[in-house]
C-alpha cells in the first residue's frame, strides 16, 4: 500500500472538521437534524448515523452524509462501502480533496481500480499537482500498465522548473519498491528513451535492470549514462555488473581508473576498496582503506575493516592497533574484543585470549567467544572447567541450534581428550533436541569408528545419505572406514567413488580413494593418488598410507623418508607410530 492508515474517534473528526466546513458555510445544522443548543454538528451528525446494516439511503446529493457514511464504513470494517461513497463524492464534486481522499480509501482497501479512476479524477480537478500523478503512475504500475504509468511520471519531471540529479534520485526510490519488476522496468525504458541525454536517466533504467537481472542490458545503459557524464555511483554499479558476468578483473581496472580519475571522492575510493576485499586482494584493500582513514580518522567501520584486514594477513600488531582505537572510541566494543581474543589465541597466549573473549558481553561474537573460551581451557589441560563452562552455556540456551553448537563443542572436547564415549553421550544429548541432525550424526559416526563401533557409524552415515544421497563427507567416511576395516572392498569402492565424483580436489576424499584401490590390489593407481593428497595436503595419516603401499611394493626406502618427514611434524601421531610398529620399523 502507498498510505496505509487507521481511524480514531478523535482522528475521524480532525479529518472531517475541515471539509465539512467548506460545505456548510454558515449553516447551523441540515435539514432533518435537530442539534442541541450548544452541541457541536459535528457530533449531532454522528448521532444520527444509524448502523450500517440499517442505514437508509440518503439523497443522491447529501454529500455530507455519503462522507459520513464513508468514514462510518471504514470505521467498521466496510473499506467496500467507503470507497464506492467516496468514489461517488469525487465524481459529483469538483474538490480534489475529496477525489485524494477517495484514492487514499482506495488504496487501502486494496481497490486498484476504483483506485485508478479516484486518481485521474484528482488529476483532472488539480492537474498541477505532482502528488497525484506519481500516486497515479504507481496505480497504473500495479495494474501492469507500463504506457500509461511512463506518461504520468515523464509529466512530473517535464514539469519541474530545473529538472536534476534528486528528481531521478526520488523517482528511482518509488521505482525500486514496486514488486513487478517486467513492468517497471518497462516504464524506466519509456523515461531513459524520453530523457535520453540525461545520464540520471540512464542510470536509473541501469539500477532497474540489474534488479531485474537483465545484467548485459543494465551494463549498456550505466556506460550511456558515464559517456554522458561521470557518475560516481554509477561506477559503482558497472563494476557490480562486470562481476556478475565474470568479468572480474575489467570491473577492478573501471573502478581503479574512476578512483585514480576522482582520487577525494570517498565513495568511490570505497566501493573500489571493498572490491579488493572480495576478491581477496588485501593488501591492496588494506592500503585503501587506510587513505579513507585519513580523512576520517575517527571512522569506526573503517577501523573496524582495517583490523579485520591486518588479521587476515597476520600483521598482528596493525590489527591490536586498530581494534584498540575503536576501545577508545567506544564503538563497535564487542567486536573488537573479540577478534582481540582471536589474535591472542593464534599467537598461543590462552589465558590473555580469554579475557579477552569473557568480555564479550552482547552481540552476534558473545556465543562464539564463550565457546573457543571453552576450547582453550580443554587445551590448556582443564577439561573440567572447560565442561562445566559449556554446561553452563546449555543450561541458559534458548535455541535448539545454540544447543547442537554446544553439544558438538563438547564433543569434540572430550574426542581431543580421548575420551571418546564421554563424546558420543554429548552427541546424544544433542541428537535428543535435533535427531536428525547431520553435524551430530556426523560426528558421533566418525567418534564411534574410533572405538569401532562400525554398528554405529554405518548407522549414521547412512542416516545421512537418507537425507542427502550426495552428502560426499558421509560417502568418504563410511567408504573409507569399509576399506580400512571390512572386506566390503567392492561397496567401500563404489561409495568413495561417488564422494569423488561428487569432490574431486577434496585431498581426504583422494587419500580414501587411494587407500581403497591399495586394498583392491591396485597398487599403482593408489600410489598415484596418496601422493597427490600428499601434496594437497600435509597430514600424517596420508603420508602413513603412502609409506605403507611404498613399503608393500618395495620401495622401502622411499617410505622411510615419508615417514620420518611426517614424524618430524607430527612425533606423536598414533596412526604413523602404528603403522610404523607393524611394519616393524620402530
Amino acid at each position: 500500500m502507498l498510505h496505509p492508515f487507521t481511524y480514531s474517534g478523535t482522528l475521524f473528526r480532525l479529518l472531517l472538521l475541515p471539509m465539512l466546513a467548506l460545505w456548510l458555510g454558515g449553516c447551523a445544522s441540515l435539514p432533518g437534524i435537530d442539534s442541541a443548543p450548544g452541541e457541536p454538528m459535528l457530533e449531532a451528525e454522528r448521532a444520527q448515523i444509524r448502523p450500517l446494516d440499517d442505514a437508509q439511503p440518503a439523497p443522491e446529493k447529501d454529500a455530507v452524509y455519503k462522507m459520513l457514511l464513508a468514514e462510518t464504513a471504514i470505521s467498521r470494517g466496510r473499506a467496500d462501502i467507503a470507497v464506492s461513497n467516496y468514489l461517488q463524492l469525487a465524481n459529483e464534486l469538483d474538490d480534489p480533496r475529496i477525489a485524494e481522499r477517495a484514492v487514499r480509501v482506495a488504496i487501502y482497501a486494496q481497490d486498484l481500480e476504483a483506485a485508478r479512476k479516484a486518481a485521474e479524477r484528482w488529476i483532472q480537478l488539480q492537474p498541477d499537482k505532482l502528488e497525484a500523478r506519481q500516486i497515479g503512475a504507481v496505480i497504473y504500475i500495479r495494474q501492469n500498465r507500463p504506457e500509461q504509468a511512463a506518461n504520468y511520471l515523464i509529466q512530473v519531471l517535464e514539469a519541474q522548473p530545473s529538472l536534476g540529479d534528486e528528481e531521478f534520485r526520488a523517482l528511482l526510490g518509488i521505482l525500486l519498491r514496486e514488486q513487478n519488476r517486467d513492468t517497471v522496468l518497462e516504464v524506466a525504458r519509456r523515461i531513459r528513451d524520453r530523457f535520453s541525454g540525461h545520464a540520471q536517466a540512464q542510470y536509473l533504467y541501469a539500477v532497474l535492470a540489474a534488479q531485474s537481472g537483465k545484467n548485459d542490458q543494465a551494463l549498456e545503459a550505466v556506460d550511456r549514462a558515464l559517456r554522458i557524464r561521470d557518475l560516481p555511483d554509477a561506477h559503482a554499479l558497472r563494476a557490480k555488473l562486470l562481476i556478475k558476468l565474470n568479468r572480474r578483473q575489467e570491473a577492478l581496472q573501471s573502478l581503479r581508473k574512476a578512483v585514480l580519475g576522482k582520487p577525494g571522492d570517498q565513495q568511490l575510493r570505497l566501493a573500489y576498496a571493498r572490491l579488493l576485499v572480495d576478491m581477496k586482494q588485501y593488501d591492496k584493500a588494506r592500503i585503501e582503506f587506510e587513505k579513507l582513514l585519513q580523512r576520517s580518522p575517527q571512522d569506526a567501520d573503517l577501523l573496524y575493516t582495517l583490523g579485520l584486514l591486518a588479521l587476515e594477513a597476520q600483521r598482528f600488531d596493525d590489527a591490536r592497533r586498530y581494534l584498540n582505537r575503536l576501545l577508545k572510541l567506544g564503538k563497535r566494543r564487542d567486536e573488537a574484543l573479540y577478534y582481540l581474543g582471536r589474535i591472542e589465541e593464534s599467537q598461543g597466549k590462552h589465558g590473555k585470549a580469554i579475557e579477552y573473549y569473557r568480555q564479550v558481553r552482547n552481540g552476534e561474537y558473545r556465543f562464539d567467544a564463550r565457546l573457543r573460551s571453552a576450547f582453550l581451557m580443554a587445551r590448556d589441560g582443564k577439561l573440567d572447567e572447560a565442561i562445566a563452562a559449556l554446561e553452563d552455556m546449555a543450561a541458559g540456551s534458548q535455541s535448539d541450534g545454540s544447543l547442537v553448537r554446544i553439544y558438538l563443542a563438547e564433543g569434540e572436547i572430550y574426542n581431543q581428550a580421548g575420551r571418546y564415549r564421554d563424546a558420543i553421550r554429548a552427541y546424544n544429548k544433542g541428537l535428543k533436541i535435533a535427531p536428525n541432525n547431520r553435524d551430530l550424526l556426523y560426528a558421533r559416526g566418525l567418534t564411534a569408528a574410533r572405538i569401532n563401533d562400525l554398528e554405529m557409524l554405518e548407522s549414521d552415515m547412512r542416516r545421512i545419505l537418507e537425507a542427502n544421497p550426495d552428502d560426499a563427507a558421509a560417502l568418504n567416511a563410511l567408504g573409507f572406514t569399509l576399506a580400512d576395516q571390512t572386506h566390503r572392498l567392492q561397496e567401500a569402492y563404489d561409495l568413495i567413488k561417488r564422494a569423488i565424483e561428487l569432490d574431486p580436489d577434496d585431498p581426504a576424499i583422494i587419500d580414501s580413494y587411494g587407500w581403497v584401490n591399495y586394498r583392491l590390489g591396485n597398487n599403482d593407481e593408489a600410489i598415484r593418488l596418496l601422493r597427490k593428497a600428499l601434496t594437497k595436503m600435509d597430514d600424517p595419516e596420508v603420508a602413513a598410507h603412502l609409506g605403507e603401499v611404498l613399503w608393500i611394493t618395495g620401495r622401502k626406502d622411499e617410505a622411510r623418508r615419508i615417514w620420518k618427514r611426517a614424524l618430524q611434524k607430527h612425533p606423536q601421531d598414533p596412526l604413523l607410530l602404528k603403522t610404523m610398529k607393524r611394519l616393524s620399523l620402530n
